[in-house]
């Protein structure tokens, strides 16, 4: 029990008199309930936060154009295992294309923002390219929707601020670990 003193103001026959008042109160109900509260608030946000992380395995449904100023595309499955990157701005990941071929990847990610860069995994008879994809984690940290994928081919361009040719497309991540 916690005790209060405060003034009280009374009007007695037109005048103002103030004389101190002693009220009991029991703040440690509204401390204990104001801790839950605290507490609760803490552990929804920390959930909330480490659900959208990149880490774990995803699959990526990337479509692009085949080659360099072509206008036909073609949609890759890939598995993109990507491991935490602890407190480095970047982290590592290997890629698998639907052949079984590995190549290794790196990405960043800035509160729900994901960037993932890789190379292409060549077999020679086509042009070899670098891609970046840019996203956003949404669904609590299992789904990327709507991401944006640009190509950077191997070709030489001058009339290119890249100085290679470029493309654009598009991509989805599930995530399925």
């Amino acid at each position: 029990m916690d005790l209060l003193i405060c003034w009280q103001s009374n009007r007695y026959r037109g005048y103002r008199r103030r004389k101190l008042k002693l009220i009991a109160v029991s703040f440690r109900k509204y401390v204990s309930r104001a801790f839950a509260a605290l507490v609760l608030l803490l552990a929804v946000a920390s959930t909330a936060l480490s659900g959208n992380e990149l880490s774990g395995r995803w699959t990526l449904t990337i479509t692009f154009p085949d080659g360099p100023n072509s206008t036909t595309t073609k949609t890759h499955t890939i598995i993109l295992d990507v491991f935490p990157r602890g407190e480095s701005l970047h982290g590592r990941a290997n890629l698998t294309d639907e052949s079984g071929r590995q190549v290794g990847a790196t990405w960043r990610q800035v509160g729900k923002r994901v960037s993932i860069a890789y190379e292409l995994p060549c077999p020679g008879d086509t042009p070899c390219a670098s891609l970046i994809l840019q996203g956003r984690v949404k669904g609590g940290g299992v789904v990327i929707k709507k991401g944006s994928v640009i190509v950077v081919w191997d070709t030489p361009n001058d009339r290119n601020p890249a100085l290679f040719d470029t493309s654009n497309g598009t991509f989805r991540g599930d995530r399925t670990e």
